[in-house]
């Protein structure tokens, strides 16, 4: 299979579940600890704010945005597509689609209010950041379907050190505008592993069965 998960990679993704939904009934049920916590880094991310870092952090929050990464995600399954890999170009928009949506929902079922001093801007519930959890999907999508395949040691660790970064810079950017708090980063990243882990395992069932019943797959390599 093109897209294939380990074992190792369903225990952590369960263990990511288990942490994410420990930190929702948290949040959910206004616990003090977190709360306390996501104030004291709030804090101290005001303190540093100067107008070299709001270009910067600027840059990384239009990067790691939404839009830009189901642009992203459209760009890799194009790709795909002219590659003749039809089946893996699904996955990519179904996964980052579905991940878009999912996002949503939890935010309307936990419905927490931004930060105090967020951009105008920036509107709509706090957990999960939709920046981060985007961000996030695009890297975890490209470590199980394209830097595997490639065959450069030295680009593929570029690579995936260029990924995290940007993921990293997206998630402090969020922080920097007091866009959210700390643990709607962090909910998150883990949010967006356990979908990615989730659709990858799903992956192999799901194009053998569209392999065997429709047309257009037939002759796909899965």
């Amino acid at each position: 299979m093109i897209i294939s998960v380990t074992n190792k990679q369903r225990r952590h993704a369960l263990l990511a579940a288990l942490l994410f939904i420990v930190l929702a009934v948290l949040i959910g049920t206004n616990a003090t600890w977190p709360a306390n916590m996501d104030e004291e880094v709030r804090f101290f991310m005001t303190g540093i704010q100067t107008s070299y870092g709001d270009v910067i952090m600027s840059i990384a929050t239009f990067l790691g945005s939404p839009v830009m990464n189901l642009f992203y995600g459209v760009l890799l399954a194009l790709v795909l597509l002219l590659a003749d890999l039809k089946l893996p170009s699904l996955w990519v928009i179904i996964t980052v689609f579905g991940a878009v949506i999912m996002t949503q929902i939890i935010k309307v079922i936990i419905h927490r209010d931004r930060p105090i001093g967020h951009l105008l801007t920036d509107n709509g519930a706090s957990f999960p950041s939709q920046h981060v959890m985007a961000m996030w999907l695009t890297v975890f999508v490209m470590f199980l379907l394209v830097t595997p395949n490639i065959s450069s040691t030295l680009i593929r660790i570029l690579t995936k050190w260029f990924l995290i970064t940007l993921a990293l810079l997206t998630m402090l950017s969020r922080l920097y505008f007091s866009a959210h708090f700390l643990t709607d980063t962090v909910g998150a990243f883990l949010l967006a592993y356990v979908w990615v882990i989730f659709c990858g395992s799903l992956y192999p069932s799901v194009a053998t069965f569209l392999k065997k019943k429709f047309w257009l797959f037939k002759d796909q390599e899965a």
